[in-house]
């Protein structure tokens, strides 16, 4: 369809000026402009677009028809044709169109800003309330990041005390292993395994981790094969052989040996740490103790991206998803809670140099932020800008992961 007559451009301000008076009247700031998109009318429409430009909304009129009964739960109540339903000359009941196109953070693939809300509404209050809880999507759903945990203090004193009483009597058992994996089972250290492996809530071993701990054979991490395992069987520890994927292990300590070898038994503290004492890092900690997660991060000069700032200031991302913010800004700061950030950067250097990824600065995965049901997961990446680590939200659908040991607190690292 061809820009629109004038007779309908004057049709179309008469039908949006009783919405543009009730939006004002809430403070949405709208103004009377034109719909232009590629291949499709330019027409009259209300206009209103972000504080800082991520997105633009626009409210026009078209001509649509009713949809079926049977159809409405997916698509709604109006249905408008593609080619003829801005022209307001056809038949078909005049209804309000709503988009917004926002910017894409990852998520689609769908390009740089892709129409996330279309809708077909009848009524001068349902088209100004469309656009009025648009505009407020970003202050409803702002949330109050939390707060240390109220019983985080004696968590970390039961898995202490846990871990003081594992370590001197380990109760860990092998399974029959293959020959293949006799040499690195005969190096087991089980009072270090049993006093590094991850904790629950209650202090004792955690039920459903299971630590990688030494490929067996020369298969590459990011490829299935066996290796050498320790899970929490009944109140002890089983070391045995799995067929995994070590790439995608969250506990993965083969770069880490010191946490389950003798041989690595006289690894230095900074080795293990990053830090030669504990005390250099003691405002970092504080800061984490205290649930003061951003300043922790800048004391430890790690930066972050536009999306992960957001998330920090318990603000939503992203207009379209802000209904997951409360979510999204819990899980960040549950799981930085545990980190170490002055690790960050030699937890990179360690993982780009494992797979010869030196000249590359792509994110790796810390962890997930859980909540969308699709294959493009968000979650929380680390990378590199020059010499300073950055957070970064992406969207993927690999599996890979940056292994725990390398940047959260370790477990021998004194309180």
């Amino acid at each position: 369809m061809p820009t629109e007559s004038e007779a309908q451009a004057a049709q179309r301000r008469a039908l949006l000026a009783p919405v543009a008076r009730l939006c004002l009247e809430a403070g949405v700031p709208v103004r009377m402009g034109r719909l232009e998109r590629p291949g499709e009318a330019s027409v009259v429409a209300l206009t209103c677009a972000a504080p800082d430009g991520t997105w633009d909304a626009a409210l026009t009129v078209v001509r649509a028809r009713p949809v079926p009964d049977d159809y409405r739960d997916w698509n709604g109540r109006w249905g408008r044709d593609p080619r003829e339903g801005y022209d307001l000359s056809t038949t078909g009941t005049l209804v309000f169109e709503f988009q917004v196109t926002e910017e894409d953070d990852g998520s689609g693939g769908h390009g740089p800003r892709p129409t996330v809300v279309f809708e077909l509404l009848d009524g001068d209050r349902a088209a100004a309330d469309a656009l009025i809880l648009w505009w407020r999507r970003p202050s409803l759903f702002h949330t109050t990041p939390p707060g240390p945990h109220p019983q985080a203090e004696q968590r970390r004193e039961r898995a202490a005390a846990d871990r003081l009483k594992t370590r001197q009597a380990p109760p860990v058992r092998r399974t029959p292993l293959p020959a293949a994996a006799e040499p690195a089972a005969a190096r087991l250290d089980a009072s270090a395994l049993s006093g590094n492996f991850p904790r629950a809530q209650d202090g004792r071993f955690h039920r459903s981790a299971v630590v990688a701990l030494i490929p067996i054979g020369d298969t590459p991490s990011h490829r299935r094969g066996p290796w050498l395992t320790a899970r929490r069987s009944a109140d002890g520890l089983t070391v045995t052989v799995e067929d995994l994927i070590g790439g995608n292990q969250e506990h993965r300590w083969d770069l880490t040996p010191w946490l389950w070898s003798r041989a690595y038994a006289r690894t230095s503290r900074r080795d293990r740490w990053q830090v030669s004492r504990a005390d250099r890092v003691r405002p970092i900690l504080a800061a984490l103790r205290a649930g003061d997660v951003p300043s922790a991060l800048r004391l430890a000069d790690v930066g972050a991206d536009e999306q992960v700032t957001r998330l920090l200031s318990g603000a939503p991302t992203r207009t379209f998803r802000a209904e997951y913010t409360e979510r999204w800004v819990t899980r960040l700061y549950e799981q930085l809670a545990g980190s170490a950030p002055w690790r960050f950067a030699h937890a990179y250097r360690v993982w780009q140099a494992e797979a010869d990824r030196a000249r590359s600065d792509r994110p790796v995965t810390l962890f997930g932020l859980k909540g969308l049901n699709q294959a493009r997961k968000p979650k929380i990446a680390l990378t590199i800008s020059g010499d300073q680590p950055m957070l970064r939200l992406v969207f993927t659908a690999g599996n890979l992961v940056l292994p725990r040991s390398l940047w959260t607190l370790p477990a021998d690292f004194p309180e």
